[in-house]
């Protein structure tokens, strides 16, 4: 279970990288016999994310929720 500090942070300071909607492709992910670099990518609006690290005031925003964090 999430924190709930980090929680409560991370819906204030909303970015892509903590987003359901959120997913990173690479290689692995994808066929192994095409060769281009890794990128990051919104689902819900089916768009490549340049900057992650940028706040995004997207109105689709849900917090992921990770067992892992």
């Amino acid at each position: 279970m999430m924190d709930k500090r980090i929680k409560e942070y991370r819906k204030k300071h909303k970015k892509c990288k903590w987003c359901n909607y959120y997913k990173y492709e690479s290689p692995s992910t994808r066929s192994p016999w095409i060769s281009c670099p890794d990128y990051e990518k919104c689902i819900l609006k089916d768009k490549i994310i340049h900057f992650t690290n940028l706040r995004r005031f997207c109105k689709y925003y849900i917090l992921k929720e990770d067992s892992n964090e």
